[in-house]
């Protein structure tokens, strides 16, 4: 199976100091022009099936793929960015917050397939400040249940998801340090019963240079 990761579209807080960064952003003017392009260029990736992490950001992300495809997004919990859903700046200050819910995804983006784990409480329920240890653990979970699931198939998924989570699943399979990968960039993984290459990293071809943000 091919397997595509993709960076979700530049966020409001991307584009905001650390200080003025919120729990649970959109996307700014830029990142809609990223996530237009993406949708305009993705149809040469013959994509089967479209997982998208349940942040805003990248459910946004997702939707100009979503129309140019065809394809029912799944939304499940595991491709969410480092930390979880929280509000604060720094470690003392880090608090837990729910994530938007099973009724809130579906009321925005009700062409979606939410997860059953998913539910009124919303998606992270509050729960504490997630570590970097703790997401390096759950990006080799995310690999492993990948592998099971697709690496027997003619499969060919993306993965919307987050930089800093890209970059732990990543470091489970090429040991060396990757750079922070670009705004809707795509890397592509082969996988086969038997090895996992990575065949590109963050590909970025199908924005204009004036749109490329990290």
């Amino acid at each position: 199976m091919h397997l595509y990761l993709i960076r979700h579209a530049q966020s409001q807080n991307n584009a905001l100091p650390e200080e003025e960064r919120v729990e649970d952003p959109g996307l700014t003017e830029v990142g809609q022009q990223q996530a237009e392009h993406l949708g305009e260029w993705i149809a040469r990736l013959k994509l089967t099936r479209l997982i998208t992490s349940p942040f805003r950001r990248t459910l946004l992300t997702t939707e100009p793929i979503r129309r140019a495809t065809s394809l029912t997004p799944e939304v499940r919990i595991d491709l969410h960015e480092q930390g979880g859903c929280y509000s604060g700046h720094d470690f003392s200050t880090k608090v837990g917050r729910p994530g938007m819910s099973r009724r809130e995804i579906e009321a925005e983006f009700s062409n979606y397939r939410v997860a059953n784990d998913i539910d009124g409480t919303g998606w992270w329920r509050s729960k504490p400040y997630e570590t970097w240890e703790a997401a390096r653990a759950r990006a080799l979970r995310l690999l492993e249940a990948t592998k099971h699931e697709f690496a027997h198939t003619d499969e060919r998924v993306a993965f919307v998801m987050h930089a800093d989570i890209k970059r732990l699943f990543l470091s489970h399979i090429h040991t060396d340090p990757l750079e922070v990968p670009c705004n809707t960039s795509v890397t592509e993984i082969e996988f086969t019963d038997a090895t996992t290459v990575i065949r590109q990293f963050n590909r970025i071809e199908h924005l204009p240079s004036h749109l490329v943000t990290r």
